[in-house]
């Protein structure tokens, strides 16, 4: 008996794109990061193309500054930087020249929210648009967010709205070397600043009795050798030897 397997008759990005193998979609504009110069024009008619309901294309360049935005190169189609996304039943609005967004970590968003129970005190001290601030807010009554990035915290105004989650959040703009925070005062915070947390690992744990860090690293052991001992859980790959990872710190026996 003969087994007969179709042929693929959509090509690949990269096929089409040399040196573009995927790409992200943030509501109606796509992120591009390519391994090689590409043509601009080009890329932006092909993804638009393949996915209609794209309307912006950008090539993403390298994180960069103490508010870990990306720089952008626009691509093609309607040249515009805001749009609203939905993640898990939740919706955000973001401007991907002011805040950073990582829809790849959408699922881990899913999984803290789920890990998390709901203390008295519950902050998310690098909140940006407040991705996990509203993940947060969805189950517990009661969230500090807070972040320098000032226009991150107004979009995270404009999600409350969108996600009817208005109360259960306070808005607070610091310096995170300096939080205004009481010793201990917070019971859990999650510190997701994975490329530069352990600049804010003696501040965390100085006002957090547990602090969820994320950080990016080798391995488990260097997490541990860096923000202390904790289950360390790989939750992103980054690159070929670095990765994120996840972990639980009793700051209250940290000396900080």
């Amino acid at each position: 008996m003969s087994v007969l397997t179709s042929k693929r008759t959509t090509p690949r990005l990269n096929e089409i794109i040399k040196g573009v193998r995927s790409y992200y979609i943030i509501g109606d504009i796509a992120l591009v990061s390519p391994k090689e110069e590409v043509n601009k024009e080009e890329l932006a008619e092909a993804l638009m193309k393949i996915n209609p309901r794209i309307k912006s294309v950008f090539i993403r360049k390298k994180v960069k500054g103490e508010l870990r935005v990306n720089e952008l190169v626009f691509a093609g189609g309607e040249y515009k930087t805001t749009t609203v996304y939905k993640e898990t039943g939740l919706r955000f609005k973001v401007d991907i020249s002011k805040v950073y967004v990582n829809v790849s970590l959408s699922s881990e968003r899913d999984k803290l929210e789920k890990e998390v129970e709901c203390k008295k005190v519950l902050a998310d001290l690098f909140t940006s648009y407040g991705a996990i601030a509203i993940h947060l807010a969805r189950k517990c009554n009661y969230v500090i967010a807070g972040d320098l990035n000032i226009d991150g915290l107004y979009l995270l105004k404009e999600s409350l709205n969108l996600n009817k989650l208005k109360g259960n959040i306070d808005i607070v703009q610091y310096d995170a070397h300096y939080l205004p925070f009481r010793d201990k005062s917070v019971d859990i915070g999650v510190a997701d600043n994975p490329t530069m947390i352990e600049s804010f690992k003696s501040e965390v744990c100085r006002v957090c009795k547990e602090a969820i860090f994320y950080i990016l690293c080798k391995s488990k052991d260097e997490a541990t050798q860096k923000l202390g001992e904790a289950d360390w859980v790989r939750v992103n790959d980054y690159s070929k030897d670095l990765f994120i990872f996840k972990g639980r710190v009793r700051c209250d026996n940290e000396k900080s």
